[in-house]
C-alpha cells in the first residue's frame, strides 16, 4: 500500500477554480493559465517571456495563449504605441471567460437598480423571474413558458442566501456548458427526464463541494 505526504510551503497563489474545472480546456492550457495567473501583473507576458520559464517550445506556449483566447480566458488589444509608432498588443488575463464577468457585472447592476426600486416601492410585489432564470432562458436550457420555472426562482433564491453571487453564476455557466457540449444528456449520455432535478443536484454538488451541510438544501418542500 502506498502513502502519500502533502508537503506545503507559505508561498500560495489564490486563483479561481473555474479554469481548473473548464472541460473546454486542455491540460496544457490549464497550466499555462496557472502559471500566468501566478505571476505579478508587472510580469513581461510576452510569447517570449513565457517561453523563457516554460519547458515547452514557443509553437506549444503559442499554441496555448490561441487555446485560451478561443475560450475567452485571453483577451488581446492591439494598439500603436505612440512613442515608438509601431504596433503592439495588450494582453488581459481572466480567471474565468470575460463573458461570464461581463454578464457578472450586469447583473450586479441590475441587483442594485433592483433594490432601490425595492426601497420606493415597498408595497408593490416582484412577479418577475429571477435574473438567473432569465438567463437560462436566454441560454435556451428552459422555456419562458415551463411550468417549473418558480422552482428554478425559489432555488436561486435560496442559494443566495448562503452563497456568494458570483459562485452561484460560475456553477451554473459551468453546467450549461456541460448541459450544451453533452446535447442535452446526462453524465452517462441518457435522456434528462426530469431537467429541474438535474440542474438542483448539479447546481449545489457544485456549489457543495466542500460537504458544507444546510439543512433547507436537502427539504423538497423548500422549492415547491
Amino acid at each position: 500500500m502506498a502513502f502519500f505526504r502533502i508537503h506545503k510551503t507559505s508561498n500560495y497563489t489564490v486563483m479561481c477554480n473555474h479554469h481548473l474545472q473548464d472541460t473546454n480546456l486542455s491540460l496544457k492550457a490549464i497550466g499555462l493559465l496557472s502559471k500566468m495567473l501566478s505571476l505579478p501583473n508587472k510580469w513581461d507576458f510576452s510569447l517570449k517571456g513565457l517561453v523563457a520559464i516554460c519547458k515547452e517550445g514557443e509553437d506549444a506556449i503559442r499554441s496555448a495563449l490561441k487555446e485560451l483566447e478561443d475560450n475567452k480566458y485571453l483577451k488581446r488589444i492591439r494598439y500603436n504605441d505612440p512613442i515608438t509608432h509601431q504596433f503592439r498588443y495588450e494582453y488581459n488575463i481572466y480567471e474565468m471567460p470575460y463573458t461570464v464577468f461581463q454578464y457578472m457585472e450586469n447583473r450586479h447592476a441590475d441587483n442594485q437598480s433592483q433594490l432601490n426600486n425595492n426601497e420606493l416601492n415597498n408595497d408593490k410585489i416582484d412577479k418577475t423571474n429571477h435574473q438567473i432564470t432569465e438567463e437560462l432562458i436566454k441560454r435556451k436550457f428552459i422555456s419562458k413558458d415551463d411550468l417549473d420555472i418558480y422552482k428554478y426562482n425559489n432555488l436561486f433564491e435560496n442559494v443566495l442566501i448562503e452563497y456568494d453571487y458570483m459562485d452561484v453564476v460560475v456553477c451554473c455557466n459551468y453546467i450549461l456548458s456541460k448541459w450544451k457540449k453533452n446535447n442535452g444528456l446526462d453524465e452517462n449520455d441518457d435522456k434528462i427526464e426530469n431537467k429541474f432535478a438535474y440542474f438542483r443536484a448539479s447546481l449545489l454538488n457544485n456549489l457543495n463541494r466542500n460537504n458544507i451541510e444546510i439543512d433547507w438544501l436537502n427539504d423538497d418542500t423548500s422549492l415547491d
